[in-house]
């Protein structure tokens, strides 16, 4: 081993790895590793040059005057440090080790990019922390205003490996409006009394490895989900968009503790446009502090929202409130709820598992969406909306115990698969393998419906 590889081994042995994560879905992470922007092997480091020995896209908060004991004010050092790499043209804006106290003032955020091409990268997400001095915004990075076009968007910036303490105060701890392909990595957010990332006209982003714990609406307060994705948060003004949220992804993210739902996806202030696009894979929303609201809502103006491996928990209540919720909200358009679990125990928390909607011309699908309740729902493990008028398909869904369904029953349901259609008798030989028993199948020169039977194939002639 040469000198360089021996600094580099020691370094890593330093350095350790502060967090150990329990895994929620075997291969979470598969399939992004050419979406990172830093390697994911270890904590980023900065490439020096060979003359001067500091790295010009590199800003250190620390060199910047910052302290991260916790305890000094290091708003201005921080801001100072992202300030110098926006006027750069972008770059690593990095927080080594330590608590960095930032305080919102004056109804304005602690911290606010303001240029494209930014990262906000700490020695991990439990080693590097933001600590909120106040109530009000964290940090914003955000676009100057609404613009379909995309041309004032803060765009290409990102936060990884960087933990954001609430501090028990209000506000936002991330603002994103008006932005465009930003990611989030190996991000840990915690105790903030109030909505934790609101996004409005937020296209093209990545969560990965997010996790949101001890968060929620103050006392009384049932409308602040940890995310919220919005096509508008305000009907004029700042947070106004007639745009959407589209194209955005959240992998092996995990959401507790929460009061007043995990992730809310909806059209918002202004009723118009349609959330897009979103996909959300190997997830887990589990809570013993409910309030009130769903933990995942997607209403009713989504399109497009793919839902697979969920796990859904919901505990018990937080002080104060008795009141079982629906745990999913689903009424997307295009959209897909697959393999789900919703799960209590010995605390009556559930009303309904899914609540689910069907709109004009759509198909509500849910698959393999399984409720194992330890203490049964006090309404329906699938409840099916009144006011659908769309089509369902419903396939493997069930409850271990209580009512299986409720609400106004669906009497129209999406076309099933075709049938194989054979010329002449059916036989095994019609297939390529030998099928099930139960299989069915149409015999068109003799019009006939044929079913195997402890491996006979039985017909039973079609009207003609």
């Amino acid at each position: 081993m040469n000198r360089a590889e021996t600094d580099r081994a020691a370094a890593a042995r330093a350095s350790g790895d502060t967090t150990r994560r329990r895994a929620l879905l075997a291969g979470a992470v598969a399939g992004l590793a050419g979406a990172a922007t830093v390697a994911a092997t270890g904590p980023a480091t900065a490439a020096t040059t060979a003359t001067t020995g500091a790295a010009p896209d590199w800003f250190d908060v620390k060199a910047h005057g910052a302290v991260g004991d916790g305890v000094a004010n290091d708003t201005a050092a921080v801001q100072g440090a992202i300030n110098a790499a926006a006027a750069a043209g972008g770059g690593t804006v990095y927080f080594p080790v330590g608590a960095y106290l930032v305080v919102p003032a004056a109804g304005a955020p602690a911290l606010t990019v303001s240029g494209n091409g930014i990262r906000l990268v700490g020695a991990s997400s439990k080693a590097s922390t933001l600590v909120k001095g106040g109530d009000g915004i964290l940090l914003r990075v955000s676009g100057d205003r609404a613009d379909p076009s995309g041309a004032t968007h803060r765009r290409y910036c990102s936060v990884e490996d960087l933990g954001f303490n609430g501090n028990r105060r209000t506000g936002l701890v991330l603002e994103l409006y008006y932005n465009d392909n930003t990611y989030v990595r190996d991000v840990y957010i915690s105790s903030n009394n109030d909505l934790c990332i609101d996004a409005v006209e937020f296209w093209d982003s990545r969560f990965y490895n997010l996790v949101v714990e001890s968060s929620t609406g103050p006392a009384g307060s049932t409308t602040q989900p940890n995310v919220w994705l919005r096509n508008s948060s305000a009907t004029t003004g700042w947070g106004y968009s007639g745009d959407n949220v589209n194209q955005i992804h959240f992998t092996g993210c995990r959401f507790e503790a929460f009061g007043t739902g995990a992730l809310w996806i909806t059209q918002g202030a202004a009723a118009s446009n349609n959330p897009n696009g979103i996909y959300l894979t190997d997830c887990k929303f589990e809570t013993s502090q409910m309030q009130g609201g769903p933990h995942l809502k997607v209403d009713a103006s989504c399109k497009h929202v793919y839902a697979r491996n969920i796990y859904a928990y919901a505990g018990n209540f937080a002080a104060g409130w008795s009141t079982p919720q629906n745990i999913i909200a689903w009424a997307g358009t295009a959209s897909a709820l697959e393999n789900v679990l919703i799960a209590n125990g010995p605390v009556a928390t559930v009303n309904s598992g899914v609540d689910l909607y069907s709109g004009p011309g759509a198909v509500a699908v849910l698959r393999d969406v399984v409720g194992l309740y330890g203490t049964r729902p006090t309404g329906h493990h699938v409840y099916y909306e009144s006011s659908s008028t769309g089509d369902f398909r419903v396939e493997n869904s069930y409850g271990n115990t209580g009512s299986q369904a409720g609400g106004t029953l669906p009497t129209r349901h999406a076309p099933n698969a075709p049938l194989r259609l054979v010329a002449g008798p059916v036989s095994d030989a019609s297939f390529p393998r030998p099928p099930a028993d139960g299989t069915l199948a149409v015999d068109t020169a003799d019009r006939r419906l044929y079913v195997r039977v402890n491996g006979a194939w039985l017909w039973s002639a079609l009207n003609s």
